[in-house]
């Protein structure tokens, strides 16, 4: 099937990658051909430097928000590698999008690059197509009062807690996705049972501290209290987690997969003097949680 692509890495999917999948689906039904999104995995830039690039989502959480936010029915996963990154940009255009993915079309980004070195560039893709009787929009960047959307940008305001803004460059509120693993039951102790979920190092993690979520779990949405850090008070861990205590529910989540959304932050992370003066504080945290949540 012919289709129209939008190209990108797209990592968390914000409301600029969101300008692309709109157009490709406007393409896409005016054309009577497939809406797809080719994205990569892992991020070109942790080949090309040896080093991680910390995502907002995980590769499967990409492709699950370009299906259901932007109603894009088909999300290609290519994987990037040594031989990958070495494909000139002549060939990228020829070999994978005309030929392979069959494109009459194509959209992406003002500053989207691609084939060895990063030289292709928007000004050479728009001119290969036409070459190849490939259709051809470039869009521009988007801008909220003057800055520009990137998912960059989006990582800092992550890394600061700043849950708010990130949600307004984002569309849609950050979103840690994960398995429950089990604690040692600390919480459960102090009356608070908690979800507990691994903060994944390719992550961007949020700056540690307590935050207003909304746990989702089996179709329902639970407003919560979730402690991202190493838990000082109780048992101090190099392994940072995410523990939400959810209000309302009092069950076992343990290997449940339940996603966290991310709404404002309430405090930073601290070490209390007892178990007691910690099991008052998450009481006021739970107040603040369902106020906001």
């Amino acid at each position: 099937m012919n289709r129209v692509l939008a190209l990108g890495f797209f990592d968390g999917v914000h409301i600029g990658h969101g300008q692309l999948f709109k157009r490709a689906a406007l393409r896409a039904k005016k054309l009577g051909c497939l809406a797809c999104a080719l994205t990569y995995d892992p991020h070109p830039q942790t080949l090309i430097t040896g080093r991680p690039v910390p995502l907002l989502c995980s590769t499967d959480e990409r492709a699950a928000l370009i299906r259901t936010m932007y109603r894009i029915p088909e999300v290609i996963v290519d994987p990037f590698d040594a031989e990958t990154a070495q494909i000139p940009w002549q060939d990228y255009v020829e070999l994978v999008i005309v030929r392979r993915l069959r494109a009459v079309h194509v959209v992406a980004g003002h500053d989207f690059t691609f084939g060895r070195g990063g030289e292709g560039t928007p000004a050479l893709l728009s001119e290969a197509c036409r070459r190849y009787g490939v259709g051809c929009d470039i869009l521009p960047p988007k801008r909220i009062a003057g800055t520009r959307v990137s998912s960059t940008y989006i990582r800092g305001l992550v890394a600061e807690g700043d849950m708010e803004n990130a949600a307004r460059f984002l569309g849609h509120a950050y979103r840690l996705s994960g398995t429950v693993e089990r604690g040692q039951g600390l919480g459960r102790r102090l009356g608070f049972p908690t979800a507990n979920l691994p903060l994944p190092k390719e992550r961007q993690a949020p700056a540690w501290g307590v935050y207003a979520t909304r746990v989702v779990w089996n179709g329902r949405v639970y407003p919560a209290a979730t402690n991202v850090g190493i838990r000082p008070t109780m048992s101090a861990t190099s392994a940072p987690t995410a523990e939400s205590t959810l209000l309302g529910f009092d069950g076992d989540l343990y290997g449940q997969r339940i996603d966290v959304d991310f709404v404002s932050f309430i405090r930073p992370e601290k070490r209390f003097p007892s178990p007691e003066a910690l099991a008052q504080q998450v009481r006021k945290d739970m107040e603040a949680a369902k106020l906001r949540g």
